[in-house]
């Protein structure tokens, strides 16, 4: 079962250790420490606020199912030695890419071998997850217990495949997992609103998912346009003013010319 992250969700793990990581690493390391003790203060309140303590204080009916995500995930982590990698030394980008290799090597049931999901994360999730280990966990330990659901009738004639959305954001709240068959042969009516509804609605968070990775794209190319453009602008002044300087030297220096002949 191929399993894709959408839009600026999926990085492949395939240049990770490269020179130009490792560079990356190193100028990361340096700007931490220039930001100085607030960005340190603020990791460690966003570590020390769990996201994952937060849901089951404010669900403890939940707490049971949340755990057991956590020791899975906590498991997997262990069993990839990826418990004790340094999230902190990371770029965000390389975050992504060890994340995202993490997720591409769990399993998934032979049920579920013509199945498609496909996952995403938003920005604040990514923080979330790369500064709070315990979500990070629940995060991979319920991607681990759904991906190894046996589906009893996955062999039996008629039986559809199905197409998965995984949606998750900076809190559990905010997971959204959903799944339709792809080949149903159920006609829609009008009497049937709530399918409809389904479909037009997942229609539309997609949509939205695509409009909001391309508006940031957008605005970051408007933006490096905006500092290119002001540079070029300063560049153009400061030309300008030298030869304003250099014609207004050139016509006194000529007018003190003329005045000295004509006293002559």
């Amino acid at each position: 079962m191929p399993s894709i992250g959408i839009a600026n969700s999926y990085y492949p793990y395939a240049n990770y250790t490269d020179n130009a990581s490792k560079g990356n690493r190193s100028q990361n390391r340096t700007n931490v420490n220039s930001l100085g003790a607030a960005q340190t203060d603020s990791k460690i309140k966003m570590r020390s606020e769990s996201a994952v303590r937060q849901f089951i204080n404010r669900h403890p009916n939940h707490k049971h199912n949340v755990d057991k995500q956590v020791r899975a995930g906590r498991s997997f982590l262990i069993k990839n030695n990826a418990d004790a990698v340094d999230r902190e030394s990371m770029t965000m980008e390389e975050y992504k890419q060890f994340f995202t290799s993490l997720m591409d090597s769990i399993p998934f049931d032979p049920s579920q071998k013509d199945d498609i999901e496909i996952w995403s994360i938003t920005e604040k999730g990514w923080e979330q997850m790369k500064n709070d280990p315990e979500y990070e966990a629940w995060v991979l330990g319920y991607t681990v217990l759904d991906r190894a659901v046996h589906f009893p009738f996955a062999y039996m004639p008629g039986y559809s495949p199905n197409y998965h959305t995984e949606h998750f954001g900076a809190t559990i709240d905010e997971h959204i997992g959903q799944s339709v068959p792809m080949n149903s042969s159920k006609e829609k009516t009008a009497s049937d609103p709530e399918e409809e509804s389904w479909w037009v609605k997942r229609h539309k968070r997609y949509k939205q998912l695509l409009a909001e990775n391309a508006e940031i794209a957008r605005q970051r190319d408007k933006a490096n346009q905006e500092i290119l453009q002001e540079e070029w602008m300063r560049s153009k002044g400061a030309s300008l003013t030298s030869m304003n300087s250099f014609s207004t030297l050139a016509i006194h220096q000529g007018l003190l010319g003329s005045h000295k002949n004509t006293s002559i």
